[in-house]
């Protein structure tokens, strides 16, 4: 008997739907103070905007014309640390209130390679209002410039001297205290005056170049200085975050790559033993299609790889991100074509077909349903999601910082940022669902046949098959414990519960429609995020990330109706 449609379902799924959705915007969307069909949305300037701006502050505070400098990167920082302190212990408003203006958590990092020189300037500028809040004179090997041999002066001379320079640049010398210096960097420490928010407390850092005078130069030196500021945060937090770093980089590799390399060689082994049951051309447009899409999004990421990099100081150019991620995404590629024909192929061997063939009469309609149903179980899962973080939080203390790598700033064209739910929907459905659970099935029911010695009754069938959805889960999850997400397994509870839902609903629906609710739910998520960014443009972009699985799944029916000549609507 054929399923039935969306429109059709029990109103109970539809309820169900509204609710989730309902519980995704009260808690997920809506301000926490009640506000409800208001945001506060602060404009923010675009990558290009930012270049220009440095470029004007390059010429008019640092003397540099355009013709001077080689080439330009900008990359946007965020104080992952500093935003997890405030997010963790409530103080973002007081940040907002105290400290934003001048000292932003979050930058537009604009490098000059200044040309004929293995120099660099690196100017930090305000996302928001275009102000100069930091820089830095950069040798070749991308380190500040320790300046040497300075002449001997007493200590409240030194800071006083560093406070002059400083001031030339922005800094009001009565809000800050000395501490010491730094030998390593031949810096001055300053801490400011003003309260602190919580056990954080701001500091400058100022690097004096030779030559520099109060008296003498109205247009002081820069080469071999520097002004940066940042937060000195409680040891007993930063500890936490280093082992939190510690624990999710252990995670990643012993819970998800190596289990992923395993993974990989499973598929090639089911796609040998039951490719008689499917075809080898199942899943090759899918493959094609993540590849294309993550090695074209790869260079709209760049600036993003490379902020993944700055924390660890790491001097990693874009040639080099570029090539690993290629080499990473082909990778993937493969793995998704041999779970398609391996988990399709082993599925078909056990007597479900989850799956529709294009050559199907219906395919075109079946994919308009999928879709059309991916919407109301995203809803479902986008409510879902947000009752399970909302507990995490109460429960567990979990909190969320920042990740300059992920960042919508950090895109050449952030517009392209909701074709990425596609790469996510393809690649981990077909791995660790249709593969992953079905692989564990197979062996979890085989197991209780030997057993038994005799087939297993449905019941236990069921109970068996909803275990089997764990294993590929806890995969699943372990490659998301790298998001800035605290503590780490947050993640991991979240997305197991998730991924038994996941392949519920695969078992109830088929694949085609939880690609779709995948699809539907990360694009919902990227959608309300493009909204609020505060970038021009970005919150039109957002509508079209809510619609825009609705509107492949429209272009895929219609493309299956002009070719077979067969359009009608699944009922």
């Amino acid at each position: 008997m054929d399923r039935l449609s969306p429109f059709q379902l029990d109103k109970r799924w539809l309820w169900t739907a509204a609710i989730g959705l309902l519980l995704f915007l009260l808690i997920q969307v809506f301000p926490v103070t009640g506000q409800l069909f208001t945001t506060d949305v602060h404009p923010v300037m675009t990558r290009t905007t930012a270049e220009n701006k440095a470029f004007e502050w390059a010429t008019s505070r640092f003397g540099i014309k355009h013709e001077e400098v080689d080439a330009v990167t900008v990359t946007h920082l965020s104080d992952s640390d500093t935003v997890g302190y405030f997010t963790k212990n409530q103080l973002m408003d007081s940040y907002n209130k105290k400290w934003s203006k001048f000292a932003p958590t979050d930058v537009y990092a604009v490098k000059l390679h200044l040309r004929d020189k293995a120099e660099a300037l690196l100017l930090y500028i305000h996302m928001e209002t275009g102000k100069l809040v930091a820089w830095q004179h950069l040798n070749n090997a991308g380190a500040t410039n320790k300046v040497v041999d300075k002449p001997v002066m007493e200590t409240d001379k030194l800071a006083a001297h560093a406070l002059d320079y400083a001031q030339f640049w922005g800094v009001t010398p009565q809000d800050w205290e000395w501490i010491g210096n730094d030998k390593k960097t031949g810096s001055v420490k300053f801490v400011s005056r003003k309260a602190n928010i919580g056990e954080s407390r701001l500091w400058l850092k100022v690097a004096v170049p030779d030559g520099f005078s109060v008296f003498k130069s109205s247009f002081p030196p820069w080469a071999g200085g520097s002004v940066t500021y940042g937060v000195d945060l409680p040891a007993s937090f930063t500890a936490y975050m280093k082992d939190q770093e510690k624990l999710s980089a252990k995670l990643s590799i012993l819970g998800f790559i190596l289990p992923q390399i395993i993974l990989f060689i499973i598929a090639i082994v089911y796609t040998g033993t039951h490719g008689k049951y499917t075809s080898y051309r199942r899943g090759i447009f899918l493959a094609a299609l993540f590849f294309a899409l993550y090695a074209g999004l790869t260079f709209n990421m760049l600036p993003g790889l490379r902020a993944g990099t700055w924390k660890a100081g790491a001097n990693v150019g874009d040639n080099v991100n570029l090539v690993i991620s290629l080499v990473t995404y082909a990778a993937m590629a493969i793995l998704t074509y041999f779970s398609a024909v391996g988990g399709d192929g082993l599925w078909k061997s056990m007597g479900r077909s989850l799956w529709p063939r294009w050559n199907e009469s219906n395919y075109g309609a079946a994919v308009l349903r999928s879709m059309r149903e991916g919407y109301f179980l995203a809803f479902i899962l986008l409510g879902a999601q947000s009752i399970i973080l909302l507990v995490l939080e109460k429960s567990l203390g979990s909190f969320a910082s920042s990740d300059a790598s992920q960042s919508m700033y950090n895109m050449t064209y952030p517009l392209l940022l909701p074709l990425l739910a596609w790469c996510a929907g393809i690649s981990e459905e077909l791995q660790s669902r249709l593969l992953g659970i079905g692989v564990f099935r197979s062996w979890f029911v085989g197991g209780a046949r030997k057993l038994l010695r005799r087939e297993p009754s449905r019941r236990t069938a069921i109970v068996l098959t909803t275990v089997a959805m764990i294993p590929p889960g806890l995969l699943w999850a372990m490659g998301h414990v790298g998001y800035a997400i605290y503590p780490v397994y947050t993640r991991i509870i979240e997305l197991v519960i998730m991924s038994i839902l996941f392949g519920w609903f695969m078992l109830r629906f088929g694949v085609i429609t939880v690609i779709f609710a995948h699809v539907t739910l990360d694009a919902t998520l990227m959608g309300m995020q493009m909204m609020f960014d505060g970038l021009p443009g970005d919150f039109f972009g957002g509508v079209f990330s809510l619609l825009m699985p609705g509107l492949a799944g429209i272009v895929i029916w219609w493309l299956h109706g002009a070719i077979s000549g067969r359009n009608k609507i699944a009922t």
